[in-house]
């Protein structure tokens, strides 16, 4: 079982908003030639039956795990696992439901190696994707799909620690489908993905955290306006003026500008990048 994901952000004097993500609290769920004849695109019936791909080689899982040796005859074999249960959710805005999964990889030595990926549904079969590595001997303590981003949350080692340590060092990743790939969100400091309403117009530059009372305007050299302006139109071309769209946010809230329409906001929102524009989306759970 895992938590969902909860975090709370704080803009500026404006009240607390809830956050798309950050890290949860407590645990849970969640030149070799290729090892599938077949290819890294199998589709399978389940995400415990697909294809997955760690470092250049694919590995097709049956029920769950798949034992391969390093070369006929080794004595040292690959063993590649799901740990826990895959979760679901929909990571490619295609309405249907995805699958996530954490592999652990272990090749007879002492290490015990941590990868996420995704199954993603094509037409009602799964297609695993490259698996993003997470670390050796980590603790997991969340998988989630939310909003269309891949959150996953675990525990690390502090640097120089000994690897008899037990991982005590909260850590995150956060990622998303592209080109049926996982790509990783990278956040520099100060950073969050936020998910909430988009409003463009005239005299208005509005997003609207899920949680919040009240909006934060855009700021104007935020990286991502253009591309934010430009999805709003795109989507709501049939809309009625000042209809709000569902967007996912990556950026960091920051005082509201001194003069300007954006004057009459409580807190700006400097946008770095849109992760997602869904129109069917809600803040709703």
């Amino acid at each position: 079982m895992i938590r969902p994901a909860e975090n709370i952000c704080r803009i500026s004097a404006y009240r607390a908003c809830t956050i798309l993500i950050c890290t949860g609290l407590l645990l849970g769920c969640a030149s070799l030639p290729p090892v599938a004849a077949s290819g890294p695109w199998v589709a399978a019936k389940t995400p415990r039956d697909a294809t997955y791909t760690i470092d250049g080689r694919a590995f097709t899982l049956e029920g769950g795990q798949t034992t391969v040796e390093a070369f006929p005859a080794a004595a040292s074999k690959t063993v590649v696992e799901v740990f826990g249960d895959p979760v679901n959710g929909d990571l490619d805005a295609d309405g249907v439901p995805d699958a996530a999964v954490l592999l652990v990889e272990t090749t007879g030595g002492s290490g015990t190696f941590y990868h996420i990926a995704a199954a993603l549904n094509q037409n009602g079969n799964f297609v695993g994707t490259r698996a993003v590595f997470l670390g050796d001997r980590i603790a997991p303590r969340q998988l989630v799909i939310r909003h269309g981003v891949l959150i996953v949350d675990y525990a690390e080692r502090r640097p120089g620690e000994s690897m008899a340590t037990p991982p005590s060092l909260g850590a995150s990743k956060y990622l998303v489908a592209r080109e049926k790939q996982l790509k990783e969100i990278k956040l520099d400091e100060g950073e969050m993905i936020a998910a909430g309403e988009v409003v463009i117009g005239h005299e208005v530059r509005s997003f609207t955290p899920c949680g919040a009372g009240d909006a934060a305007w855009l700021i104007g050299t935020s990286p991502a306006l253009v591309t934010i302006q430009a999805s709003y139109h795109m989507n709501m071309s049939d809309a009625s003026p000042y209809a709000a769209l569902f967007m996912v946010l990556t950026g960091q809230p920051v005082d509201r500008p001194a003069e300007g329409f954006g004057a009459d906001y409580p807190a700006g929102f400097y946008a770095t990048e849109l992760v997602h524009s869904l129109p069917e989306a809600s803040c709703s759970p």
